[in-house]
């Protein structure tokens, strides 16, 4: 038995996961230095000996990788954290605020890291821990390095890199994390990962500890258990969109690369514009010269599959990427995606605040203070999505700057309950310039440049901005 064993649940497809969601959030190098992890090498190319890796190199090189999953995360850590949390802790904690994890990492920041990790790779633990004088502090780890657990059982790798001089090396270390007769004992594994050394921590006042102060949590709710990161499904549709990229682009570079091709005939010596070649024919031969260049009849497919696939990655989670699409749904549709989106991004909320709650309430226990003073709320406003009309302002701003399109624009505004879910943005941008026609009213007779100032002013005074119409 070894200490670097790992759980059952603790799988190669999970690890596939982690690294997926690590690279898709790190961008295109991260991608691409994968090379066929995420974009197979064609089977021509396979064919083509020592020219193959170099046209591989090629490929990669002209795909086009989506960065939509880090922009998506970074926009729900902000949705999340833009709300009120409250944090009640004993008055001698509150040296965390300004240094939670003994670095210097603020206890906002530390939380902030909580959430991120939870989005990306849905799953995140905090221990409280204390040096042998000193004050408590949290200490985090991610996914991957919770490789073991049971009740009351935890196994942590600390691997970690080790400067001699010049020359880094990774040094390994495990932490065991367990209760021995009813009390909480910390073993560290070093080196050779021979015997461990134990240690029996205790309070402040060596009053003995009798729980484990650490925590684990997932996407969902408080939990050691394994689960998908919430956000796979845009990770997934990044990859699938930088596979297509890659064979689109392949279509578009060779569809300019002619090749001048000699029938029943010498090829030439020059070519290029005003070279005049002789090819002399027989009477069973007649000569012929062209330039030819693949159909590449599958480029407008390649181009349907990319935007389906940016339409699934919408759908997925990523809110901050742009439908283009003409799909329509009805109002109580919008209104339950809407809904669910929030639903999802609220237990990420929970499951964070909770997990901080964990965290702090194990340093109070080892500070020696009343744990259960420890409370941290989570926003209870998340799902109300009112936008004020300052925030469309706003909003409208970063439109007319073309920051945004008009259709993203109005998406917003939707889920702010400014614009009605039962009209599509088109329909709203006709009703605001004046072309919109009802189907049950008579068409409304063309209006002189007075009336037009007139008819749109009380929109853009319930909007506050100044051209609600300009730039679209």
């Amino acid at each position: 038995m070894s200490v670097t064993a790992k759980h059952p649940e603790y799988t190669a497809s999970r690890e596939y996961q982690w690294r997926q969601m690590r690279d898709t959030v790190n961008g295109s190098l991260a991608v691409k230095r994968r090379g066929t992890a995420y974009l197979p090498m064609p089977n021509g190319f396979k064919a083509m000996a020592d020219q193959g890796e170099a046209a591989y190199s090629a490929y990669t090189t002209r795909a086009d990788f989506p960065e939509i999953v880090a922009p998506s995360i970074g926009a729900m850590v902000g949705i999340v954290h833009g709300k009120e949390i409250q944090v009640d802790m004993p008055d001698a904690l509150k040296y965390l605020w300004e240094d939670a994890d003994g670095h210097g990492m603020s206890l906002e920041a530390f939380h902030r890291t909580i959430t991120r990790h939870l989005l990306t790779l849905g799953r995140y633990a905090v221990l409280a821990d204390a040096p042998a004088s000193g004050e408590p502090f949290l200490a985090g780890y991610a996914a991957e390095s919770i490789i073991n657990w049971d009740v009351n059982f935890y196994v942590l790798d600390e691997t970690y890199l080790k400067r001699d001089g010049f020359i880094w090396t990774q040094e390994p270390r495990y932490r065991v994390l367990e209760l021995v007769d009813g009390l909480y004992q910390a073993t560290e594994y070093e080196g050779n990962l021979g015997q461990g050394e134990s240690i029996t921590p205790t309070a402040r006042g060596n009053a003995p500890m009798r729980s484990i102060p650490f925590a684990v949590a997932n996407a969902r709710d408080l939990s050691a258990a394994i689960e998908s990161p919430p956000l796979i499904g845009v990770s997934d549709a990044a990859i699938s969109i930088y596979q297509l990229s890659a064979d689109y682009r392949l279509q578009l570079f060779m569809s300019g690369q002619e090749t001048l091709v000699a029938i029943n005939g010498e090829a030439p010596n020059l070519v290029g514009a005003g070279v005049v070649h002789q090819m002399n024919g027989t009477s069973d031969l007649t000569p012929d010269l062209k330039y030819v260049s693949p159909s590449c009849s599958g480029i407008e497919a390649h181009k349907e599959a990319m935007t389906e696939q940016r339409e699934a990655a919408v759908m997925a989670g990523a809110r901050m990427f742009e439908n283009g699409g003409n799909a329509q749904e009805s109002g109580e549709a919008r209104k339950l995606r809407f809904a669910s989106e929030t639903a999802n991004l609220m237990s990420v909320a929970m499951a964070s605040c909770g997990l901080l709650e964990r965290g702090l309430k194990g340093a109070a226990m080892l500070a020696g203070l009343n744990p259960n003073e420890v409370v941290v709320t989570p926003p209870s406003d998340l799902l109300d999505n009112t936008m004020s009309p300052a925030d469309l302002a706003a909003l409208f701003d970063v439109y007319e700057k073309e920051g945004m399109s008009w259709q993203t624009y109005y998406e917003r505004g939707q889920r702010g309950g400014i614009f009605s879910t039962e009209r599509d943005a088109d329909t709203e941008f006709d009703m605001i310039t004046g072309d919109f026609v009802a189907s049950d009213e008579p068409p409304m007779p063309e209006p002189d440049a007075r009336q037009d100032v007139d008819a749109t002013r009380p929109i853009t005074a319930s909007l506050g901005v100044t051209d609600v119409v300009a730039g679209r």
